[in-house]
């Protein structure tokens, strides 16, 4: 049995960060490797989720952060556990907690290393190209492979061209979440570079549903509401299809950002319970990649404000799967369609199946291609 190190950023709180590292691991366990997340977080990641943020440089900001989460603490507390209790319970990591300094001098020992999904090569999140992230680490023997990995905005690695080829160039198997990723990637580095699905798409819709059969349901039906940044443009766009059906909203944020018929916040709810919200709402409208993967899964109606500077991966998600027709910049683009048109979701349904067939088929020969097997 090989043994899988995958290394992501499996701690933060964050619905889509930590589905896509328990995804991912679900499906390789399933295919009988022996995987582990390796538990390392830096250390800049781990202190922007913590209930009170360490002294910073804007002291007027860091009183204010500390403050609200004061204020606002029995919450703040809550969401924290929760996510804490979900990333102990279903992601399997290494005993060992590494930091910078520990996983270069004593790496863990394994076959394989992967590094991804999630933005592990964006520098702006990272704040640098890590080595740590591009697996520049570790007994020269192990397979190195970048699974789904993304850099947010790809013009990072245009304005950083010699880091990003010093430094990926070094991984035996590169694959990217993002078609832009791949086009700067091919430009800089010569290697064969793969665009595949985000892992939260290689687990079928029955597969999610095991996981989340035992959680309750709504009682009445609702508009589920995810936003990653809150605006004008995209609460208008809630309350107008509230109006428009008479639903009420769930959303997700610690203060209701404006929405005008709200059925509960789910602020302190985890991530399990995120993927069955998305489930059992009659709409979803969202600015956030990782609901749109789950609106697609359960194959609902959706609206998407994509995210200003990270938005790419949904278009390219919805743009590879034919679903035309699902995003809008502004409440003015919105509010003349037919917000009930129907998608035709076994056509997508087929594509998603082929998408995820060659996105497991490419892992799958990652891991086991023994002609490229290193020598001592």
């Amino acid at each position: 049995m090989k043994k899988i190190n995958i290394i992501t950023f499996h701690r933060a709180h964050n619905y889509g960060a930590v589905l896509q590292a328990f995804a991912l691991q679900n499906k390789l366990m399933s295919k009988n490797y022996d995987v582990e997340e390796i538990d390392y977080t830096r250390k800049n990641l781990l202190n922007s989720y913590k209930i009170f943020k360490p002294i910073r440089k804007n002291i007027p900001k860091w009183i204010k952060e500390n403050f609200n989460s004061l204020r606002n603490y029995k919450y703040k507390k809550m969401r924290y556990l929760t996510f804490n209790n979900f990333i102990n319970k279903y992601i399997k990591s290494t005993s060992i907690k590494y930091n910078e300094k520990s996983i270069i001098k004593n790496p863990p020992v394994s076959d394989i290393y992967i590094t991804g999904s999630d933005q592990v090569w964006n520098i702006g999140i990272v704040t640098e190209l890590s080595d740590i992230y591009t697996l520049n680490f570790g007994n020269k023997n192990v397979r190195r492979i970048s699974y789904a990995a993304s850099v947010g905005d790809a013009s990072q690695i245009l304005k950083n061209k010699d880091l990003y080829n010093k430094k990926i160039s070094k991984i035996d198997y590169i694959s990217v979440r993002e078609q832009d990723a791949k086009y700067a990637l091919d430009k800089i580095i010569n290697k064969d570079i793969e665009v595949v699905l985000d892992p939260t798409l290689l687990l079928k819709k029955d597969e999610w549903d095991e996981h989340i059969k035992y959680l309750n349901t709504e009682s009445q039906k609702y508009i589920l509401a995810y936003v990653v940044q809150p605006d004008e443009e995209y609460v208008k766009i809630v309350n107008f299809i509230s109006e428009k059906t008479g639903l009420k909203v769930i959303h997700f944020e610690l203060k209701n950002p404006g929405y005008k018929n709200v059925l509960k916040s789910a602020y302190t709810e985890g991530p399990l319970e995120f993927v069955n919200y998305i489930k059992n709402a009659e709409y979803v409208v969202a600015t956030s990649f990782h609901a749109t993967v789950f609106s697609i899964i359960f194959n609902k109606k959706f609206f998407i404000v994509p995210h200003r500077k990270t938005g790419a991966r949904v278009t390219n998600l919805l743009d590879k799967l034919g679903i035309e027709g699902r995003t809008f910049s502004s409440y003015n683009e919105f509010k003349d369609i037919d917000y009930n048109f129907e998608t035709n979701w076994k056509d997508v349904n087929k594509k998603l199946d082929i998408e995820r067939e060659k996105s497991i088929n490419w892992l799958l020969n990652a891991i086991n291609d023994e002609k490229e097997e290193k020598n001592e």
